[in-house]
């Protein structure tokens, strides 16, 4: 079996890298050939970033490109989204409410043997679980970390219990000559909207 992981190395300084690549393909695992990862700055939208690494000649393998979200869990009754929607820091809001499955409920029920009195406790429980929305909403793909915080902090102060912004990083694997894997590392650098470049190494188990 194989699995994946990035071994992000900096494409500086040249001697580092050559020390790297001589102490991890003499270990258990290779780099594998013919990609890399870039890692993009959290303010580039997909779009922008697939049009920009197209147009430097590379062909894209994957991306991972998703601006920064947020959970609001709310009462079904209380949930009114109108005010992120009208935010201009918005991109996307939605709101899918759970409906009660009272089959697969009485099916728990039996399948655990319950007494009476902990069927009704599950009964009640899962339909308040039920009534709870877990609104996401995701914010423009150039809002960075410190703006995403603000934002939370100014909803927080109105009242809006917002779980902590979820970041991910930008991230895309291109297609590279194999054996050329260096020399792509340093051309994608020089895009304004690159952070990191990576070799993707392979381990063997």
């Amino acid at each position: 079996m194989k699995t994946i992981f990035l071994f992000l190395i900096s494409i500086v300084f040249p001697a580092v890298v050559s020390a790297q690549i001589q102490r991890i393909e003499s270990g258990q695992y290779k780099f594998a050939k013919g990609e890399v990862e870039i890692t993009f700055v959290d303010t580039v939208s997909k779009a922008y970033a697939e049009e920009k690494v197209t147009k430097a000649g590379y062909e894209i393998i994957s991306s991972d490109i998703v601006p920064i979200m947020f959970m609001w869990p709310v009462h079904i009754k209380e949930m009114d989204v109108s005010v992120f929607e009208s935010d201009s820091l918005v991109h996307t809001v939605i709101a899918k409410p759970r409906a009660y499955d009272s089959t697969a409920v009485e099916e728990m029920i039996v399948r655990q043997n319950m007494n009476k009195e902990e069927a009704t406790e599950a009964r009640i429980r899962f339909r308040e679980m039920s009534e709870i929305v877990w609104v996401r909403i995701w914010l423009q793909y150039w809002v960075d970390e410190e703006t995403a915080s603000r934002f939370h902090m100014e909803y927080k102060d109105k009242g809006f219990d917002l779980n902590p912004q979820m970041i991910v990083p930008k991230t895309m694997v291109v297609k590279t000559i194999p054996g050329k894997e260096n020399d792509a590392m340093r051309d994608l650098r020089k895009l304004e909207i690159v952070e990191s470049v990576a070799f993707i190494a392979l381990i063997n188990e």
